[in-house]
């Protein structure tokens, strides 16, 4: 009675786990789905209990990286120097999902005969070269804003 009683709670917890992830997913946070998937899969990856958080953890590391790659092309279009930081920060982010998931892999899809698909990109060029932008806005920012008279009035109200 004991172990059927186990079993019955095991299933009834993987089962919320899963649920609790394709809602994540469904509700467009990515992001939360892949780090409940990566955090069941830590543990026997293969095994066939496991097999929903590798298909949900394939499909939301796709659609995070498309809607951050539509972003990154949007805000790239737009040229404004203000949005060197959230280009920076999307390539980071781009990265870091990668990080995580790299060593999980692979992760086999025992109903299909084959590995789940995470395409890895190499952001190292676009990250070094947004936070070259960066920096280099923030320093011209600086500048201005020290030469400014705005500064001038802050100083003498601050000296008052």
């Amino acid at each position: 009675m004991k172990k059927i009683t186990f079993i019955f709670l095991s299933l009834l917890i993987i089962s919320c786990g899963v649920k609790q992830t394709q809602s994540m997913l469904s509700n467009g946070n990515y992001d939360g789905a892949i780090d409940n998937a990566i955090n069941s899969l830590r543990t026997n990856k293969t095994s066939k209990g496991k097999q929903d958080y590798v298909y949900l953890l394939e499909e939301a590391f796709a659609k995070a990286k498309a809607r951050d790659e539509s972003s990154l092309n949007l805000l790239i279009k737009e040229n404004n120097p203000a949005n060197f930081e959230s280009i920076y920060k999307l390539y980071n982010q781009l990265r870091n999902r990668q990080e995580i998931i790299r060593p999980l892999l692979p992760l086999p899809l025992i109903k299909e005969g084959r590995d789940a698909i995470f395409p890895m990109d190499d952001y190292s060029d676009e990250i070094i070269s947004s936070k070259t932008k960066l920096s280099e806005y923030l320093y011209s920012n600086a500048k201005k804003l020290m030469t400014s008279k705005i500064k001038w009035i802050l100083d003498k109200h601050l000296m008052i």
